[in-house]
């Protein structure tokens, strides 16, 4: 039982839907409205979400790497002990001309005061007895 184009007209009329132009495609400006917003929404979530999740990576990142940012410190224990006998005035002389960031000296005090470089606490080590 087909319903004629004529009926059809006249049912949408009595219930005031005939000629309305927001049923087009949308059934109200409001609904448009909220449609666009959330798409809206779903388009800057993500990059919003993932710019944050990097930020959190690259933090963990420089916290287990954080050395190469700032790097140790270069010492040069007893003087450049590659061209001079370690705790020597030449060993540290010629450690002021290579590219360390400090020189370490090892100073102990004798029994009579005096203070003097020396690496080894102990004489025996020094020794050949």
């Amino acid at each position: 039982m087909a319903i004629s184009t004529q009926r059809r007209k006249q049912v949408l009329q009595n219930h005031g839907l005939w000629g309305n132009r927001n049923l087009r495609g949308f059934t109200s400006r409001k609904s448009f409205c909220v449609l666009l917003i959330s798409l809206a929404v779903i388009a800057i979530l993500p990059p919003i979400f993932f710019h944050f999740k990097l930020r959190r990576f690259h933090q963990m990142q420089l916290r287990k790497c954080s050395w190469l940012n700032d790097p140790p410190l270069v010492c040069a224990h007893g003087g450049d002990t590659t061209k001079a006998f370690p705790n020597t005035m030449t060993a540290y002389h010629t450690a002021l001309h290579i590219p360390v960031d400090c020189i370490e000296i090892d100073v102990s005090r004798s029994s009579d005061g005096v203070l003097f470089a020396l690496h080894d606490r102990y004489m025996l080590a020094l020794s050949y007895a």
